[in-house]
């Protein structure tokens, strides 16, 4: 029955390729040229420009020995870096913009209810999940939401950092990749996630916290060793009891889950409020999918969460998915619309495959 039905969804899909897509595509090739070519001119222009007033610069005497002659090079240079970055970042924005634009209709006469620029997987959804570790910076990519037999889904490509400002500004990185939520099938009453071996950035743990022992380290030992700055000791002190108390309040949240699968132990790591319902969650077969899962999207990492009667998966990816073209590369190559398919089918692929529309065991 499944692989009728997604045979289906793809004979749908080929039939529409070639009857609808495929001219929009040929239409939007001549204007993806058009940009490309504009933006290679632009940016040889900007080198071009700046070598020759490094050249007409050099035949001036003394020029290199003025501070005016720095600081004329050095804005020349800025110039020409905020040009070759700021242009392509522009062009490729406009451009992923409008295709998507031009075929977000046809698409949902393929794959249904299938509604692009919205998802309910948001800032609220990300810190609830515990899936993550604490950020301060958000951005989002594609989001979309969908409903396949009867399951309602949203995703989102996301990247989470935390940022650290001051003289020397700090940045970690969180989570790069797509997030997955999905109603589920079973009334959950505990949270429990799931997540790849040694993954630490997970509940909500502040990844600059090191990076807050090595300043309180120094007020430690001045406030110590110098009577008159007794002040930074207790200080210190307090900041470090309050990152032990904070590690051990999130740890108490959700506790560590032993299986009797070995070979997922050694993968995953798993964590609940309740031992008995993660049990009941964690079959083997879901165990089974889940590593599965991960290794058909190529991944070391990937992670998912059950909670509030929802399943969350995140899967780390470079990537850039959900797109029909590249701006660097002819739309009418096959290669990225085949592409742009089997990520739609990989999540329609994943409510099968975690049977997640039925209502019995996962």
């Amino acid at each position: 029955m499944i692989k009728s039905i997604n045979a289906d969804i793809k004979s749908d899909f080929n039939t529409l390729y070639k009857s609808q897509m495929l001219p929009v595509l040929k239409r939007y090739e001549l204007f993806r040229q058009a940009i490309f070519n504009k933006c290679v001119m632009i940016e040889i222009a900007a080198v071009i420009v700046v070598g020759l007033l490094f050249y007409i610069f050099s035949e001036i005497r003394g020029f290199w020995d003025s501070v005016f002659g720095n600081t004329i090079a050095i804005i020349s240079i800025i110039v020409c870096v905020v040009v070759l970055i700021c242009v392509p970042y522009s062009s490729v924005k406009k451009f992923k913009k409008g295709l998507k634009q031009r075929c977000n209709n046809m698409l949902k006469k393929c794959f249904g209810a299938l509604e692009w620029g919205y998802s309910e997987v948001d800032e609220l959804l990300i810190r609830q999940s515990q899936l993550f570790g604490a950020f301060n910076r958000i951005s989002y990519d594609d989001k979309f939401t969908g409903v396949y037999k009867q399951t309602d889904f949203s995703v989102s490509e996301t990247e989470m950092l935390y940022i650290v400002e001051g003289k020397r500004k700090m940045v970690f990185p969180v989570f790069k990749g797509v997030i997955l939520s999905f109603a589920s099938n079973k009334d959950i009453q505990a949270h429990t996630i799931v997540t790849t071996k040694g993954d630490n950035s997970i509940r909500n743990y502040n990844p600059a916290s090191w990076y807050v022992v090595l300043v309180v380290l120094p007020l430690l030992w001045t406030g110590y060793f110098d009577s008159s700055s007794r002040w930074m000791l207790f200080i210190g002190i307090g900041l470090l009891l309050y990152i032990v108390y904070d590690f051990i309040m999130k740890r108490r949240k959700l506790s560590s889950v032993k299986l009797e699968d070995l070979n997922f132990d050694k993968r995953f790591s798993v964590y609940s409020q309740n031992q008995i319902e993660a049990r009941y969650l964690i079959t083997p077969s879901f165990m089974e999918r889940l590593n599965n899962l991960r290794t058909s999207f190529g991944t070391k990492k990937i992670k998912c969460a059950f909670f509030d009667d929802r399943i969350v998966f995140a899967i780390s990816t470079p990537k850039d998915l959900f797109e029909l073209g590249n701006f660097h590369r002819s739309l009418l190559d096959k290669k990225k619309v085949k592409e742009f398919y089997d990520e739609i089918m990989a999540i329609y692929n994943m409510i099968d495959y975690f049977k997640l529309s039925e209502k019995t065991g996962l």
